[in-house]
């Protein structure tokens, strides 16, 4: 039987190694298949399905000959098992790679836009077993992207074997049905063919690509705006993920040179790692018409880096390239990807911005990996920012010159104080130090504007300074979320009372990084703290929804229900926080003001209880005590705590006792004046 376009010879290719089908598995589905494609396309369609009994095609016969003809197909079935992703094999060499390669270069590509508007590609995979690590990447990485597959394997504990048709889904731990997952193959077919069918039939009327591609700007969405993937590691080795990772990021840091570009933030790119979602979807989430994937394979002293440049509204390639280059060329490929990019859009630097400035880097490939492990573990907050001191000092000791480690060093030992994990006593001389040595080997890096400002606010309170660093940040980095958050809300709505500027700063920072719970939180706090609670409400629950299992999402969800007076349910939030976080200071004080607004004094003592302790056996900020005290009208003593914290730059006594809302009755005391004036407010 013919295919249904003249130009090819089968519509459907099943490729599959010959020990899946030993017990007939395949044999079976595509009897199945076939059935369901009766009756799901109208018009009759070709299988090739290979029933010989061996692997593909013998040895002696002539491949690329014998396969030339049969792989001119509309749509490629790999059936994928634990034996099929193996490159010695017939059936990966010759079928898989063969095809990906032809169908690139054919008429209709390997992508096709379906009827609906959404992508899809020629390759359908069914995988019939979970895969190795190994396997996965190795599909990945000849695919370009993330593996999309229909599922047809049984879940249960111990068990990885192929879905059966007398199988009951009920068992089944991912209660997938296998004559529903035969359908879902079916339709797929018809959706791909019906795109196929469709897009000739536009290049026959003559109207070509236009439908499709140039001038598509979606509504709200920035046209010149892009999100950069975080790139696949195909190596066997889990620890070149921070390698692959630190590609990406620095590749995002590079790319916001470009003024007319929008790019987004880190956190919201990174949040689709690991997850095969379709580009549209990605693209609508995160309000953008370009993204950007790849892969990084790391081999001795060698790198292979594959990036594509993808059209979201098509799925098109604009662009794709790989670099195979000796590791230490690996800063000047982000570099080279950046230029790629911004041809591509055709975006140009003008005015004193016109030269394209390469970010300062290390040249040492062991200390770039270590300094993005210890920016991936400062992320995450919490005890983890103690393991990233060890990874930045470790990129230090190889190069003692690299500018963004010594950033990322003072704005870990900056958070540990201002989260109550490390005195500032023992803080601020390791943070001021790494500073300086940031400012003097990496002076135009936003990161390092960025920990001066920090620093300038919370320990020297050199005002002027710090929203100087902070806006200088911002110019060389407008997609940097952490800077734009602190901008607002501690310099502009905290310190200058500049309520609206401060909104604005928060509001840009989630839209340019629309998926980072971390600036919903700090944006429901802002607006909150300037009386927008049904919008403070809002965001901190899209937070949540982000990230579940964050303390501080539902520490600030919690504050919003506090300051709005729905008691009850902020007690159950700084409850949850305080279980996530392992009794986070922040969350104790926070429960003990809620408690004892609730009229509970009895539990809210309790909890003053056990802030003293830990302040006398220990360290806690003496700012979260002195609310506490101020609290339960310990005035003298919440007066004392409030000049200790002044004594010793407590950095959370910036946050708080200046304008969240927990400090009123703190800043209501009787001589707290002086606390201002010491300030210097």
């Amino acid at each position: 039987m013919p295919s249904l376009i003249s130009d090819f010879v089968y519509d459907i290719f099943i490729s599959y190694r010959h020990n899946d089908n030993r017990a007939g598995w395949v044999t079976e589905f595509v009897k199945n298949l076939q059935e369901e494609l009766a009756a799901t396309i109208k018009e009759p369609v070709s299988v090739y399905f290979d029933s010989n009994p061996y692997d593909g095609l013998l040895e002696t016969h002539h491949v690329d000959k014998s396969l030339e003809g049969k792989l001119k197909c509309l749509v490629f079935i790999p059936i994928i098992s634990q034996t099929y992703c193996d490159i010695k094999s017939f059936a990966w060499q010759y079928e898989f790679c063969a095809f990906n390669k032809l169908s690139k270069e054919d008429q209709f590509g390997r992508e096709v836009m379906l009827s609906n508007g959404n992508v899809s590609s020629r390759i359908l995979p069914v995988k019939i077993h979970e895969l190795d690590s190994e396997d996965k990447r190795l599909l990945e990485n000849e695919l370009g992207g993330p593996l999309r597959a229909i599922e047809f394997f049984y879940k249960e504990p111990g068990v990885n074997r192929p879905l059966k048709s007398i199988d009951n889904k009920n068992e089944n731990q991912s209660k997938t049905d296998y004559h529903n997952q035969v359908n879902k193959v079916a339709n797929a077919i018809k959706e791909i063919i019906s795109g196929i069918l469709n897009s000739r039939q536009r290049n026959n009327s003559g109207q070509g690509e236009t439908i499709t591609h140039v001038d598509y700007q979606p509504d709200g969405i920035q046209d010149k705006s892009i999100a950069i993937m975080p790139f696949v590691n195909m190596s066997n080795d889990p620890e070149q993920e921070y390698f692959s990772d630190g590609i990406s990021e620095e590749i995002i840091n590079t790319i916001v040179q470009y003024p007319e570009l929008k790019v987004v933030g880190r956190t919201s790119s990174f949040s689709f790692k690991g997850k095969n979602e379709d580009i549209r979807v990605i693209g609508r989430m995160l309000g953008v018409t370009k993204i950007l994937e790849g892969s990084v394979r790391k081999s001795g002293t060698r790198v292979r880096i594959t990036a594509q440049l993808i059209e979201v509204h098509t799925g098109f390639h604009l662009w794709s390239k790989k670099y195979d280059r000796e590791m230490n060329d690996v800063f000047l490929i982000q570099d080279e990807i950046a230029i790629e990019i911004a041809d591509q859009l055709k975006i140009t630097l003008t005015g004193e911005e016109a030269k394209f400035k390469p970010r300062k880097q290390t040249s040492n490939v062991e200390a770039y990996q270590l300094c993005f492990k210890g920016r991936s573990l400062y992320y995450k907050r919490g005890a983890t920012m103690f393991e990233a001191i060890k990874c930045f000092q470790n990129a230090l000791e190889i190069d003692p010159t690299y500018a963004l480690a010594s950033s990322g060093l003072s704005d870990t030992y900056t958070m540990l104080a201002w989260h109550g994990y490390l005195s500032p006593g023992e803080a601020w001389p390791k943070a001021l130090s790494e500073a300086k040595n940031a400012q003097k080997y990496g002076p135009d890096l936003a990161e390092t504007h960025n920990t001066l400002a920090v620093l300038s606010l919370l320990y020297d309170r050199k005002w002027d300074a710090a929203e100087r660093e902070f806006k200088k940040a911002l110019e060389i980095n407008p997609a940097y979320t952490q800077a734009r958050i602190w901008y607002g809300i501690l310099y502009l709505v905290g310190i200058r009372k500049k309520f609206d500027e401060g909104r604005e700063q928060v509001r840009l920072a989630t839209e340019n990084d629309p998926l980072s719970a971390y600036a919903h939180s700090g944006r429901a706090i802002t607006v909150s703290t300037t009386d927008l609670f049904e919008e403070g409400i809002k965001e901190a629950n899209y937070g949540n929804m982000l990230d579940s299992e964050s303390y501080l999402s539902h520490y600030a969800l919690g504050c919003c229900y506090h300051w709005s007076g729905n008691l009850n349910e902020a007690i159950k939030e700084f409850e949850i926080s305080l279980r996530i976080s392992n009794q986070h200071p922040w969350s104790l004080y926070a429960l003990l003001l809620a408690h004892q607004k609730n009229h509970q004094k009895d539990i809210a003592l309790k909890l003053y209880q056990d802030l003293e302790e830990r302040y006398n056996t220990g360290y806690l900020s003496p700012t979260v005590l002195a609310i506490a005290c101020a609290a339960l009208g310990k005035d003298e003593r919440a007066l004392k705590l409030a000049h200790i914290a002044c004594d010793i730059s407590d950095p959370y006594l910036i946050e708080v006792c200046v304008n969240y809302k927990d400090g009123d009755t703190l800043r209501s005391i009787p001589g707290y004046e002086q606390i201002l004036k010491r300030l210097g407010l």
